[in-house]
């Protein structure tokens, strides 16, 4: 679906693309309020676009919203860019520009001249720049510590347009901005200018050693029932240089259980959870599982297992172990990290990565 532009004004008489407004925080240092603009410097109608007001641009910037220009290259994290436009007439006068020119702005890979395909990167595919028009909710920017350096997008008659940018290459790239005018003729920003261009640059995702995934065991308030006699909590999450690494998708390939010799248990079983809910891939819990511990407790970006004390006597008899299973999490930058989480040899009600 073609993403609306029109524009929409606000408290002070500005006018800007949709969703702007709200995501104009993170550049507040670089923004003295919104640009001032006439109500009639509203994008024209399709139409009006036939005969193009403006005959050259007196800006066409694109810079990095944060100040970054590096993202992890795992096909997810977005680095999230906006193109500054700001047209003139003959008389280098400021006129506004059209619906259907502020939609066609691209981005351009500025050594082979084509456009960054607006497509999200699919796993498996081919190293790759691309583009979005919306943000991936999901996944957080690079950590960016240095200055913030952008133009001022403040003036009459300055429109925006944002992109996020990903990708799964190890190659940089070098990007500029274009807009197509109605008459179908080209205008390029300029590399040799400020901010005409921006190169980006990609990190390969990080990988983990095991003693960064945290597993903490905890109390569960359970009142013993036919089958399960106890329950404990464990939660795993991941803590580097003393940074608490959210967790967004979860996947774990199977249910922890194991046979018991203690005369009070059947066995011992760990099923997992992530947002509340169970995330153990299609694999059933063959026995009786305290769901409601885990929805109570949960913890957000973090991963609970329940391990569940079999009780003699009742039905949730193991009859053969599984003493570890594969677990495929994704981190807040949009990192897949494969790990290995197992029951104790020597006490398998406990649980450990290993």
């Amino acid at each position: 679906m073609k993403k609306d532009f029109s524009v929409k004004f606000v408290g002070n008489n500005a006018a800007i693309a949709p969703g702007v407004d709200d995501e104009l925080k993170d550049i507040n240092p670089l923004v003295d309020g919104y640009m001032p603009a006439d109500p009639e410097m509203a994008p024209q109608s399709f139409q009006e676009a036939d005969s193009p007001e403006w005959i050259d641009l007196k800006r066409l910037q694109v810079f990095s919203t944060s100040g970054g220009n590096i993202i992890y290259a795992n096909g997810y994290q977005q680095l999230r860019l906006m193109v500054v436009v700001q047209a003139v007439d003959e008389g280098q006068k400021v006129v506004g520009i059209s619906e259907s020119e502020l939609d066609s702005i691209q981005l351009l890979d500025a050594y082979s001249g084509k456009a960054l395909p607006i497509d999200t990167i699919r796993d498996g595919e081919e190293p790759v720049w691309k583009c979005m028009l919306e943000r991936r909710l999901p996944y957080a920017p690079f950590p960016h510590t240095g200055e913030l350096h952008g133009p001022v997008v403040r003036g009459k008659g300055i429109f925006l347009k944002e992109f996020y940018v990903s990708s799964n290459s190890p190659d940089p790239v070098k990007l500029i901005a274009a807009i197509t005018r109605s008459d179908g003729e080209v205008f390029y920003s300029e590399e040799t200018s400020e901010f005409g261009e921006i190169s980006l640059r990609t990190v390969p995702p990080p990988i983990y050693r095991k003693e960064q995934f945290r597993v903490k065991h905890l109390s569960a308030n359970w009142k013993p029932t036919e089958n399960v006699a106890k329950v404990d909590r464990y939660v795993l999450d991941l803590l580097v240089d003393q940074q608490h690494i959210k967790f967004v998708d979860c996947s774990i390939a199977g249910v922890l259980h194991a046979r018991s010799e203690h005369p009070d248990y059947l066995g011992y079983y760990a099923v997992g959870y992530f947002n509340g809910l169970k995330s153990n891939d299609g694999a059933e819990a063959l026995w009786e599982t305290a769901d409601q511990i885990a929805t109570y407790h949960d913890e957000q970006g973090k991963i609970t297992f329940l391990m569940h004390f079999a009780r003699k006597g009742g039905e949730s008899t193991v009859r053969y172990d599984q003493l570890s299973v594969k677990m495929f999490v994704r981190d807040m930058y949009g990192n897949g990290h494969e790990v290995d989480v197992a029951m104790n040899t020597q006490s398998p009600s406990m649980i450990e990565v290993v």
